[in-house]
Order: structure tokens, then C-alpha cells, then sequence
């Protein structure tokens, strides 16, 4: 068989590998190379490459007549499942040139989204039914199409490096799926193994995230430090907002870094030439254009919401949402009260600008910081008249053109010196977060079935990137000083067993005995994770990163809250919610304090008596009020507007 029959064999039976081995083996052997080169192309777009030259190669005539029977197969299963079912027992499908002609012809020639995605589905189906060993197949077809929306639903199979054969960009999306599942030592493992090879695999921020997964932010921040010093000239935006992400949850704040991030940030997001919509339309409605990556079921979407209604009788609403995939019932609500609604993907910088430019906002509001899927560097170039962040990050944005960061007073009596070189504080009247326990599924109070135990009972539910050292620290020297108390603690990153057995290790090296701890399982519904509150007497604060959905849920369900708050918004804002709640006692100032007050708040909240009347004095506060704060928070974007109008004039 000579070398060109060789490698059409090898390739429509998926051995990509050794039939690259075979065309190179054909041009030792004297087969042109013009003809070669051909051959290769062909495999690279197998792989999902774009190819800009077409192939015309003879040696090719084999692949193109699998292709042409693979092709007849596929339209004759239609789309009935019996018939799909016979075309994957008995057609002669080859995996190399299904990924192919699916890339080339199948879906560029779907009418809708919906047809695509029914045909992308279709193809995925033949492909782990028919070839179910070549899972990097699939990764390619995922790879190729962006559909991040499928990587929770991939097969719970590896892809070792030996199987990435043109392109090793798709063993991004195996990491990706292995995060999204929660497998998080999996995912380390697999990395490492990636970046072990000699083959050159794409170098990703998994590794950072790992860390932080299991607290460890100091070993981030320094992971950050030595990136950003080493590689200073290939760093992109994305990348700078997540090293100001961490500076800025850190317990002190290293000034002069932060302004250095800032500094390189602007400058490569600055525009060349800054648009100017400076001028303020006088209009019965001006718009009011909000973006967010979390307009969603995400607390951000959850705190919005409530607002959102009050703020469409008075502006014309434009919202301008990322994660386009996502559909839930607090999307659904947002949609109905926009003027306009908008969906992009994440990091969409020309199509965000394009809109923005087109509606011309009187006010832009930033919900998003330098959080993942966000684009801060909106506020580096001036849209509207007014431009402000608020509520969705734990920091200012520092953008250039952002006027103002929107605060609570008790929020900003904290943190008004903490920032040198951000945007101004505006000051709201009211509690800067609006808490409907509608929109958090609370049962009602009376409903409420508090458990009363004889031994004390705390509880920690935030996020495991909030157990760092520092916090591990002060709940084990409360629970040393109670031997008799128990500690309560969940995440959904307990989901991976190797995490959990991370957490209760750094418990016990801290001198905590192993019976007061217990490790509770991720709570498959909301109703089940408000259950959990209910069983404690005292959830105890993260630190230095404080809970924000997690400290009004627990005050909401009647559990008190003990937080040391310090300086920075990150580590205040717990104290913050519940100064607005009126209930400064839950707020320890000092660290020395906390053995005392545990104890003090334990004693006092032991009953469910007194923890029920707890959960109906919150939610009668201020922090729950959804009539008062909406109106005067939109009364508070009217007077930015009227004070934009007299600066101007």
C-alpha cells in the first residue's frame, strides 16, 4: 500500500497520530510536498482548525468519499432516535471525518441557534456512542463550537495528553468541565500532567484557582506577584482584574501594588480615542444602562431585582447581561421590567461598546468590578454623563471615567480612607443592599423549625476561599475555648471529598478535636440550605473575606451573626449589614473579643424562642425593606444626574 492509500486508511479509523506519522514518513520517501502539505491540512481541520486554503489533493479523493457516505448516513438517521440508534450500530462512521464535515458543513449551514444546537447535539451523541475512547473528539467538537453551556453534562472520562493530537487548545475545556463538576483534585492532577508533557499545552489560571479553592489566598497573591513581575508585557486585562481581585480580599492592602495594577489595567484598556456622550439629554425618562455578567439567580441578580422595579418608572432601563446561556426564573423577572435587554458573551468588548455608543445612557452602573465574566474596563471610557460601580465587587473599580462608588453609610464610615486614588464615595440614605426574602425562598418565620440542642452549636456556610489560615485560626481558638461546642461547615466545594479532608486537616492541626467537627453535605436546594440555619445557634464570619448573601440569609433566618470587621470593604461589609439591622452587638471590633462574645451571643440565642424573633426583627429592618430602599436609591441616581447637570453648566 503506498504512502498516500496509508494515510487515508489510518485517518477515517481515528489513528490521526500515526497517519501524520505515515504523510511525513511518505515525504522521506519522496511524495511531494506540495501534496503533503495538502494531506496535513486536511487533518487540521479535522481537529476544528480554520484552514484558509482549500484542498484539492488526490491523495485526499478517500477521506472525501467517507466523508460523502458519512454524510448520507447522517441525513438518513433524520432525527428520530430509533433511526440514530441504527446509524450508530451499523453505518461506517469514522470519528476524524464526522468531527470534519460537522465543523465545515453541518453547523454553518443551521438556520437558528436552536437547529444548531439540536445538530451540535446530534453530532456529540454519534460521537461518545459510537467512539466512546476518544473523548478528545468531543473536547475538540466543544472546542470548536465555545459551548461552554454543555461542560457540566461531558462524560466523567480523562483525556491524557497522548490523545491531543493537532491542537492541544481543547484540553482547556477538560480542565474547564473537571471545575465546573467540582473535581477539583482531579483538575490539579490533570493539569499537572498537562504541563508535565514536552508537548507544549495551554498554560491557564487552574492552578491559582485550586489555591484559592482551599483558602490559600497569600499563596496566591504571591503566585500573582511573581506572574505579574515575569511576565509583565504578555499580561491582558482579564488577567490584571483577577490579580486586583485577590490585592484587594486581602487583610492589608498593599497600596502601592494596587496602583500599579490599576496603572497597567488603564493603559491597556484606555481606548485611543475616548468617546465623549457627555452632554445629558433632558428626556421625562433617561436611560440607565446596567451590565453585569450576574443578572441571574446569583445574589447579585437576587439584590438588583427589587431595585430594578422601582428604577423603571423612573428611567428608561437598559439592561446589558453576559452568560447568555443562562435562563432562570430571576432573569425571566429582570427581562419584563427592561426597556431593552441585551445578552452578549463574556468579555465581548466591541459588542458592549457598540451598544453602549448606540443607546447613549444618560447613567451607566457597573454590577460587576473585577469579578469573572465582568468588563470593568467599560469605565475607562466615558459613555454617559454619570458613570458608577456598585454592589456586585468588594472594592472600587478605579476606572478612569467611573464618577462614583456607591455606598452605605455604614459601609463608608469604614472604608473612606481605605482607597487613595479611587473613584469618590456616593453616599446612600438607606442600606446599600436590598435583601427580599421573597426572592430567597425564606419560609415564612413561624414556619421556621429550630433545632435546640443542650451543647452549643456554631456554623460557617460561606465559600471555602473564605477559610484562609487567619480565619481557621479564630474559629479554632472559640471552639478550643468550648470544648463542648460543635462546628457546623459546608460548601459546595465539599463536593470533592479531597477538599473536604483539606479543611477538617487545617481544623484539627489548629488544635480542634476531631468530634467538633462536622463537615455537612452541599444542600441540593435552597430550601435544604436554609434548613442548615436552623440548626445552629451562632454562624461565625469568614475573615478577612466577610459573607454578604450568607450573613443576611442566616439573619433572616433568625441565626445571629458574629463578624470582626477591618478597614477594607472585603472584611466590613458583614458588619456593615448588620449595623444597618440594628444589631451592632453581633459586631466584635477587637479579635481578643471573640471567645467572650461567642459565648455571650450562644447564651442569649440559645432558645428558638429568641431566634425567631430574631428572623421577624430583621426582616421588618431596613436591610429587608423592598418599598423604601428601591425608592430612595433611585431617587439618590436622580440627584447624580441633576448634580452631573450642574457641573457641567
Amino acid at each position: 500500500m503506498n504512502a498516500s492509500a496509508r494515510w487515508v486508511e489510518l485517518f477515517l479509523t481515528g489513528e490521526r497520530l500515526r497517519s501524520e506519522v505515515s504523510l511525513h514518513a511518505g515525504r522521506l520517501c519522496g511524495v511531494s510536498s506540495p501534496q503533503v502539505e495538502a494531506d496535513l491540512r486536511l487533518l487540521h481541520r479535522a481537529a476544528g482548525f480554520p484552514v484558509a486554503a482549500s484542498i484539492n489533493s488526490d491523495s485526499a479523493a478517500g477521506a472525501c468519499a467517507g466523508l460523502q457516505t458519512l454524510e448520507s448516513a447522517y441525513h438518513a438517521a433524520g432525527s428520530i432516535p430509533r433511526a440514530l440508534t441504527a446509524l450508530v450500530r451499523s453505518a461506517p462512521l469514522y470519528p476524524d471525518p464526522l468531527l470534519l464535515w460537522a465543523i465545515s458543513h453541518v453547523f454553518p449551514t443551521a438556520s437558528n441557534p436552536a437547529e444548531l444546537r439540536l445538530r451540535f447535539q446530534r453530532v456529540g451523541l454519534l460521537l461518545i456512542r459510537q467512539f466512546p475512547q476518544r473523548f478528545d473528539l468531543l473536547l475538540s467538537l466543544v472546542a470548536a463550537q465555545g459551548a461552554v453551556e454543555v461542560l457540566k453534562s461531558l462524560p466523567n472520562q480523562s483525556a491524557p495528553a497522548s490523545l491531543f493530537y493537532t491542537s492541544t487548545q481543547p484540553s482547556l475545556f477538560q480542565l474547564q468541565s473537571l471545575w465546573a463538576k467540582g473535581h477539583y483534585e482531579k483538575l490539579l492532577l490533570t493539569y499537572a500532567h498537562y504541563q508535565l508533557q514536552r508537548r507544549s499545552f495551554p498554560a491557564s489560571d487552574y492552578l491559582l484557582r485550586c489555591y484559592s479553592m482551599i483558602g490559600a489566598i497569600d499563596r496566591v497573591d504571591r503566585l500573582f506577584r511573581a506572574i505579574y513581575q515575569r511576565h509583565t508585557a504578555q499580561l491582558v486585562p482579564a488577567t490584571l482584574s483577577n490579580m486586583l481581585f485577590t490585592a484587594l480580599g486581602l487583610e492589608q492592602l498593599d497600596h502601592a501594588y494596587v496602583q500599579q495594577l490599576v496603572q497597567h489595567w488603564r493603559s491597556l484598556t484606555r481606548p485611543a480615542e475616548v468617546y465623549k456622550s457627555c452632554r445629558l439629554n433632558v428626556c421625562e425618562r433617561p436611560t440607565l444602562a446596567v451590565v453585569s455578567a450576574d443578572l441571574r439567580m446569583h445574589p447579585v441578580g437576587r439584590f438588583w431585582l427589587p431595585l430594578a422595579r422601582q428604577l423603571h418608572q423612573h428611567f428608561r432601563l437598559v439592561h446589558l447581561g453576559f452568560n447568555p446561556h443562562d435562563s432562570d426564573p430571576v432573569r425571566d423577572q429582570l427581562t419584563r421590567t427592561s426597556d431593552e435587554w441585551h445578552l452578549l458573551n463574556a468579555g465581548d468588548v466591541t459588542g458592549s461598546d457598540a451598544l453602549l455608543r448606540r443607546c447613549k445612557p444618560s447613567l451607566l452602573l457597573d454590577l460587576g468590578g473585577h469579578t469573572a465574566d465582568n468588563l470593568p474596563s467599560l469605565l475607562n471610557q466615558r459613555y454617559a454623563p454619570v458613570q458608577a460601580t456598585y454592589l456586585g465587587f468588594f472594592g472600587p473599580s478605579y476606572g478612569e471615567h467611573c464618577d462614583w462608588w456607591i455606598l452605605d453609610p455604614a459601609i463608608a464610615r469604614r472604608v473612606r480612607q481605605s482607597y487613595p486614588g479611587s473613584e469618590p464615595i456616593w453616599e446612600l440614605p438607606c442600606p446599600s443592599l436590598c435583601y427580599d426574602p421573597s426572592a430567597h425562598d425564606l419560609p415564612a418565620v413561624e414556619a421556621i423549625a429550630y433545632s435546640e440542642p443542650s451543647h452549643p452549636v456554631f456554623g460557617s456556610f460561606n465559600h471555602t476561599r473564605k477559610l484562609t489560615a487567619s480565619c481557621i485560626d479564630r474559629f479554632s481558638q472559640i471552639l478550643t475555648a468550648m470544648p463542648d461546642a460543635v462546628l457546623q461547615f459546608r460548601s459546595h466545594s465539599f463536593y470533592d471529598p479531597a477538599v473536604r479532608r483539606w479543611f477538617l486537616r487545617q481544623f484539627l492541626d489548629s488544635g480542634v478535636a476531631p468530634e467538633q467537627l462536622q463537615p455537612l453535605p452541599f444542600a441540593p436546594s435552597s430550601t435544604d440550605a436554609l434548613t442548615d440555619y436552623a440548626r445552629i445557634h451562632l454562624h461565625l464570619d469568614s475573615h478577612p473575606v466577610s459573607g454578604t448573601t450568607t450573613t443576611l440569609d442566616s439573619l433572616a433566618m433568625g441565626t445571629p451573626v458574629l463578624t470582626c470587621p477591618n478597614h477594607l470593604y472585603a472584611g466590613a461589609i458583614s458588619a456593615a449589614i448588620l449595623d444597618s439591622a440594628g444589631l451592632a452587638e453581633m459586631v466584635c471590633e477587637h479579635s481578643d473579643d471573640l471567645q467572650l462574645r461567642a459565648a455571650q451571643l450562644v447564651q442569649r440565642y440559645r432558645t428558638a424562642g429568641a431566634r425567631r424573633h430574631l428572623a421577624a426583627t430583621v426582616r421588618a429592618s431596613p436591610v429587608c425593606n423592598t418599598q423604601s430602599t428601591p425608592r430612595l436609591f433611585s431617587e439618590e441616581l436622580q440627584r447624580m444626574l441633576k448634580a452631573s447637570t450642574l457641573r457641567s453648566d
